[in-house]
């Protein structure tokens, strides 16, 4: 993992925006640390780590926020949780974060700090800084049980944007997921700390919770994706609903809701399988779901952790919820949700199938790390079969090469007929060319062909290369 000194910020072609190089190699978990750690604190987060780094996942982002640990409350960015670094001593508990974040770092793990903009909860102490402050907030917000944060403060604006520049100075933490932007806070604060992290040599990383004009401050979003007319996806199963290249290049439901734009414009987009809003895993011990839709698909892919093992959905109940009468968690959210080492074990095919997705995404960074300025030129093209009942078909390819993506989700194995899109994916039809099935490493096919035929089991997918061979 190269540091920021020698990371590069690719413009984009009208010089309007730029983002570190590392961006377009990420893969997301989303992880609660009381819920994963060993002791409950950041201390004891090493065995997630190593998972994560086993997976072959680089990003984790870490909720909640890390000035709260309580709930997906907040406390103001001056406060660090006791309850997260185990250390009630300020120094003590940044050197807790920065160590947190230095062993990522190791494990080729970049970091992303969850912070909220709405305002502070009235919890454990939350409502010390609307005492001190007054006109840093407006009204109590029962919704949220806490002070709203008034933006229209221009010193407000000066702290919090102040204090962003502090946590990544103190902790060398990749960047941030900006809760409920950009409504609320709008652009301005997240602009300002940018900037000043820039010239202090920080590539930082911000990201946007629902749709935004990015405005060259968010440099995707976390729900990129809408249901009409506007509501995000909290889980993602567009592609289990419509057709997946279709909608790629057409951008539909890539949408930008606070401002005028053509959908889909952007350079990066996430695809969310779950997050912490999710009611529940999406995947399943789906290779469908996970592979076709994220891993493989021309986005970020996203999740909540539990998804590459099929974690059982078994709610708990803290202290938090107890004493100030939130929402049951059976009403709640995976947020609330218990992780359950166990069930890895138990579930170990399918994680290692999902490792050997990764790995083939990893392995060919020429075809799944290319990201044109605009998302609708994706290198992604159909591929077609001699079943049209199945979920559409596709190929991703560049420099001579197509991967192709072949979904069976029907509920029995099936024998297809695949024709290969050669005009499409930039290969000769005259020309011989050789079939690896990438998931078992064994060649399936070779010679003069325009389809080759494949084996699928029931909800399974094939990964195919395409690949011309040189003959003298």
């Amino acid at each position: 993992m190269k540091p920021d000194a020698e990371v590069r910020l690719e413009k984009s072609n009208d010089g309007t925006r730029e983002i570190p190089d590392w961006v377009k190699s990420l893969i997301i978990v989303e992880l609660r640390v009381d819920a994963v750690s060993t002791d409950g604190t950041l201390k004891g987060m090493e065995r997630a780590l190593d998972h994560v780094a086993e997976m072959g996942v680089n990003c984790v982002w870490i909720t909640p926020p890390l000035n709260d640990g309580n709930g997906y409350g907040n406390f103001g960015l001056h406060t660090i949780s006791p309850r997260l670094t185990g250390e009630k001593e300020r120094a003590e508990q940044w050197a807790v974060l920065r160590n947190f974040v230095v062993q990522a770092h190791k494990r080729n793990i970049r970091v992303l700090f969850d912070v909220i903009n709405w305002g502070v909860t009235k919890h454990e102490g939350g409502a010390k800084l609307p005492k001190e402050k007054p006109e840093w907030f407006g009204e109590y917000y029962p919704k949220y049980a806490g002070w709203l944060f008034n933006w229209k403060n221009k010193d407000f604006n000066e702290w919090y944007a102040s204090q962003l520049v502090e946590w990544v100075r103190m902790t060398g933490v990749d960047g941030f997921r900006c809760d409920c932007s950009p409504f609320y806070a709008g652009y301005g604060p997240y602009e300002t700390a940018k900037k000043r992290l820039r010239e202090l040599g920080y590539k930082t990383l911000f990201v946007a919770e629902w749709a935004s004009a990015r405005k060259n401050v968010f440099d995707f979003d976390q729900a990129s994706m809408l249901k009409a007319p506007d509501v995000p996806r909290w889980v993602g199963d567009a592609f289990l609903e419509k057709n997946l290249v279709d909608m790629v290049k057409s951008g539909e439901e890539l949408v930008v809701r606070d401002e005028e734009a053509a959908p889909g414009k952007e350079r990066f987009y996430t695809y969310m399988l779950s997050c912490h809003d999710s009611k529940n895993y999406l995947v399943k011990g789906s290779p469908i779901a996970i592979g076709y839709q994220a891993i493989f698909a021309p986005f970020l892919p996203l999740w909540y952790i539990g998804e590459e093992w099929n974690n059982p959905s078994e709610f708990f109940v803290d202290y938090y919820y107890k004493r100030d009468k939130h929402p049951t968690p059976e009403k709640w959210s995976l947020y609330s949700n218990v992780i359950d080492w166990q069930a890895k074990e138990k579930n170990r095919d399918f994680f290692e199938q999902v490792k050997k997705m990764i790995r083939i995404r990893r392995q060919h960074p020429e075809i799944f790390e290319y990201f044109p300025d605009d998302h609708r030129d994706s290198n992604i093209c159909k591929v077609f079969t001699d079943r049209d009942d199945l979920l559409q078909a596709y190929a991703r390819f560049r420099d001579g090469k197509a991967i192709l993506i072949v979904p069976n989700n029907s509920g029995k194995p099936a024998t297809l007929q695949i024709s290969i899109p050669f005009r499409n994916v930039g290969l000769n039809p005259r020309d011989q060319v050789r079939i690896t099935d990438l998931q078992n490493d064994k060649t399936v096919a070779s010679g003069k062909m325009l389809n080759f035929s494949a084996q699928l089991p029931a909800g399974g997918l094939g990964v195919y290369l395409v690949q011309s061979v040189k003959t003298h």
